[in-house]
């Protein structure tokens, strides 16, 4: 393996065919990893490394760094600072780190983690897994089916094509299914939920949340141990229900907890319970 440094001012560093490992140092740095599978330090400053073909590890350490992984199944940790992170071909790791940092997985099935800050996460082609981590963070899995993590904060997240899994976990998200047959988790938090097109499942364990478009094929699946209310059957849920009218069915267990099924008629929830909810 080569090891090529850098020096206190802004470098311009290339690799060799093989194995390399740079430590640019201080400066914004812009470095070429050419071939092999090289490891890539960028050390202080605003870096842009580019592994280029291999399985390379980039890891953009302080500063506004941009990290291209390149061809290869890549890692790329952007640390400190508000980084860019691109992984190119194949099943990439990507780390944001602490910052607002802007991750884009491309082709193949990657892995994704914001870490702190307000990040903003696209999976691309693919099965990717995307994980918000703190902050108030936008997911898109795009292309393939997704699995999509918010994390704390108030996140969006956006399934995109496939059949996709959307957690919000803490904080009052937006989500969106998209296209498929989505499993949409809201967790706590008072959410908004578009299901997309397709038979999609959504899970209610507490919050006022709100499913904007809930239609045929689609199912509410809601937590049995809901705080102050004994749930055994579609038909309690019902028992739960109130109408609004053109706004739809209101389904209030109380202790603030509440899902609005908007533009869901309330004579077909009493008539058919079943059809809408189920219990878990």
């Amino acid at each position: 393996m080569a090891t090529i440094p850098g020096g206190a001012f802004s470098d311009f560093i290339f690799g060799t065919s093989g194995n390399d490992y740079v430590l640019s140092g201080a400066g914004n740095d812009t470095v070429s990893g050419a071939s092999g599978d090289d490891l890539i330090r960028g050390g202080l400053g605003d870096d842009l490394l580019n592994g280029g073909s291999g399985a390379d590890r980039l890891f953009g350490e302080e500063g506004d760094d941009q990290l291209l992984g390149g061809t290869g199944d890549d890692m790329l940790d952007g640390g400190i600072g508000s980084d860019t992170l691109s992984g190119g071909a194949g099943q990439d790791l990507l780390f944001g780190g602490a910052g607002d940092d802007l991750l884009a997985g491309g082709a193949g099935d990657d892995t994704m983690e914001g870490g702190s800050g307000n990040d903003a996460l696209l999976g691309g082609a693919g099965n990717d897994a995307l994980d918000g981590g703190e902050g108030d963070d936008t997911l898109s899995g795009d292309a393939g089916d997704d699995l999509l993590s918010g994390g704390l904060g108030d996140d969006r997240l956006d399934g995109g094509d496939g059949n996709d899994v959307l957690s919000g976990g803490g904080g009052d998200d937006l989500f969106l299914g998209g296209a498929g047959d989505d499993q949409i988790d809201g967790g706590a938090g008072d959410d908004v939920i578009y299901t997309g097109e397709g038979n999609d499942l959504v899970t209610f364990s507490g919050g006022g949340d709100v499913i904007m478009d809930f239609s045929e094929g689609d199912m509410l699946q809601i937590s049995g141990s809901l705080e102050g209310v004994t749930l055994a059957s579609a038909e309690d849920v019902a028992g739960y229900a109130l109408d609004l009218g053109d706004a739809g069915t209101l389904i209030d267990f109380g202790q603030g907890d509440s899902v609005l099924l908007q533009g869901v008629s309330y004579d077909d929830v009493a008539t058919d319970p079943s059809r809408y909810f189920s219990i878990v």
